[in-house]
C-alpha cells in the first residue's frame, strides 16, 4: 500500500534528520515509527516487562554474609550494613552513607541490607 500525507516542512526536516542519524531512508524510518506506534495490544504491553541486561553471570555465594547475620542480627537490628563475606564493612542509619563508605573502602560489591530484628514480622508490601 502506498500512503501519501502532507506534513509541515519542519516535521519533514526532523524526520529526514532522524532517519539520516539512524542510517535509514526517510520512508523506512516513518514505517518503523508507525509499526512501533500501532503494535497489537499484546506486543505493546511487552515493553513494560523487565529487560534482561546480562545472562550467565556467576552467582555470588552469600553464605558467609548469612552466617554473619545469624550471629550479629540483634546488635545491628534496624541499621543498614555492608557485608563482604564475614566482614562488616560499614553500618549506620543512612543507606547512602553506608554505600559511600563501603565503596570508599574498596568493597563496591558488598551486600547492603537493613538488618531486621529476630521478632520482626515479614514485610508483605503496601
Amino acid at each position: 500500500m502506498t500512503l501519501t500525507i502532507d506534513v509541515p516542512t519542519e516535521l519533514e526536516q526532523r524526520l529526514e534528520a532522524e532517519a539520516k542519524r539512524q542510517g535509514v531512508s526517510r520512508d523506512a524510518f516513518v514505517r518503523i515509527l508507525l509499526e512501533e506506534k500501532l503494535k497489537p495490544e499484546r506486543e505493546s504491553s511487552a515493553s513494560t516487562l523487565p529487560r534482561i541486561l546480562a545472562r550467565n553471570l556467576p552467582i555470588k555465594d552469600r553464605s558467609c554474609e548469612n552466617e554473619w547475620l545469624r550471629n550479629h542480627r540483634d546488635e545491628y537490628a534496624g541499621q543498614w550494613v555492608a557485608l563482604d563475606g564475614e566482614k562488616l564493612i560499614a553500618s549506620g542509619d543512612d543507606l547512602k552513607e553506608v554505600v559511600k563508605t563501603a565503596r570508599s573502602l574498596g568493597a563496591p560489591e558488598a551486600l547492603m541490607l537493613q538488618v531486621e530484628s529476630r521478632d520482626a514480622l515479614p514485610f508483605a508490601g503496601f
